[in-house]
């Protein structure tokens, strides 16, 4: 009698090709990474959420554009470096050149009528040479 042949045992198919679990081994690391960061966050910080800070009502003085240099009025929100200059500029040009009213800075480029809305609660327009000396408190930025 002989032996029956020896039949190699064979290979099962994969159900998910090599790539495709590579994929959702990456995507279950990074789901733990995830929850593992959210549950120490919520350790560390705690489960109660944080409140809103009110918000201020608003600027506690004014900067006058007349007599004010460009450090202090860069300090206004809405007013960087550049356009904080570009007043100084402005108002330098002409000696003795003094803003009557708060839509003369229109004549400065790159304010508009809107840029203007939003910078009015922060400006005033003022003779007194003393006002620039004030001091200026601004909201804290976001």
């Amino acid at each position: 009698m002989s032996d029956p042949p020896i039949i190699p045992p064979t290979r099962r198919q994969a159900r998910i090709a090599r790539g495709e679990q590579a994929v959702i081994v990456l995507l279950a690391l990074v789901l733990a990474a995830g929850i593992g960061y959210r549950a120490v966050s919520h350790w560390c910080v705690g489960a109660d959420p944080i409140e809103a800070v009110p918000a201020i009502g608003g600027p506690a003085y004014r900067v006058n554009v007349n007599t004010a240099d460009w450090e202090t009025l860069s300090l206004v929100p809405g007013l960087g470096e550049t356009l904080s200059r570009r007043i100084v500029e402005v108002r330098e040009a002409i000696p003795g050149k003094q803003f009557r009213t708060l839509d003369e800075l229109q004549e400065v480029r790159g304010i508009g009528a809107k840029t203007l809305d939003r910078l009015r609660p922060y400006l005033t327009i003022s003779d007194a040479p003393e006002a620039a000396a004030e001091p200026v408190e601004m909201p804290a930025r976001p």
